[in-house]
């Protein structure tokens, strides 16, 4: 596991080192293609099996009340039921009575499962409206998925991902479209003074970097926000809903970057909708037409 996160993090590293705005000789170069490298970093090499955890299991012909002692001492909500060496359905602790397993053996159904080969990306938009999926690996269901594992550092990533390289999308086209600094009254004089102390500070460390780079991702945010054109051009109907969406992204960034932890005061419902939100916000940054 810790070999795929050290791969994972070089990775995203390279694709957000190439998917910034730089300035060589006064040419403008940039990538179209971090979104999509991300997705399909996502997509062909990180899947459910990165974060997936074994079933545990009881035997058909155990007494149904021993094995729920078994799993509220363990706070196990569900158990494979295992027969012959082979895993034929589950149980639900709360259902459990007298008798033996096998009288409230539910079996799998296809809505519960996911396949191992099913890309992470894909999995927050099935976990939406789930509580948890088993995974299918060669025909038969070893692992489970409940959202106790959506904290896990590979989904954590992805969801890190998805607003930084929105973020930096954001930067490139502010300083397309304002390279001049007009953006400057668009955000207050205490946050320009901020992003402007902390820009003379990088340029000290000898950092390529310009100053729309050390604004805060709020302030990026209303900047679009207040511009007519980039409103229409980012899909936002009004201020009001898109300063809304701005603050539920920047309040998940920072529960990742502090490493908090998620699912709290923000539903997975809703964060699932703000990692979507990303998506649609960096398919739309794709399509922007930079001024050569």
């Amino acid at each position: 596991m810790d070999s795929i996160l050290v791969a994972i993090a070089c990775i995203v590293k390279k694709v957000f080192l190439s998917g910034g705005l730089k300035m060589l000789n006064g040419s403008q170069r940039k990538s179209n293609s971090s979104y999509l490298s991300l997705k399909t970093l996502y997509e062909e090499n990180i899947t459910v099996k990165s974060i997936a955890q074994e079933l545990e299991f009881c035997h058909k012909n155990d007494l149904a009340l021993d094995i729920q002692k078994a799993m509220e001492k363990k706070n196990f909500d569900i158990l494979a039921v295992q027969d012959q060496g082979e895993i034929i359905g589950y149980i639900e602790r709360e259902e459990l009575g007298e008798g033996i397993i096998s009288e409230y053996l539910r079996n799998f159904s296809p809505r519960e499962m996911v396949s191992d080969s099913t890309p992470l990306i894909q999995l927050l938009h099935i976990f939406k409206n789930k509580t948890r999926v088993f995974v299918l690996e060669n025909n038969s269901i070893k692992k489970l998925i409940t959202h106790a594992d959506l904290q896990k550092p590979p989904i954590r990533m992805l969801i890190f991902g998805y607003i930084t390289l929105l973020e930096m999308r954001m930067s490139d086209i502010i300083l397309d479209r304002f390279g001049d600094g007009s953006w400057y009254p668009m955000i207050s004089e205490d946050r320009l003074e901020k992003a402007t102390e902390l820009y003379r500070r990088r340029i000290d460390k000898n950092e390529d970097i310009n100053i729309i780079e050390c604004l805060q991702i709020s302030d990026k945010f209303d900047i679009i926000h207040k511009d007519k054109e980039l409103r229409h051009f980012f899909q936002i109907p009004s201020k009001s809903k898109g300063k809304k969406d701005a603050n539920a992204i920047r309040k998940l960034r920072d529960k990742i970057s502090h490493a908090n932890e998620l699912g709290l005061d923000m539903s997975w419902m809703e964060i699932i909708e703000v990692v979507e939100s990303c998506g649609r916000l960096l398919e739309i940054s794709e399509s922007y037409h930079y001024e050569k």
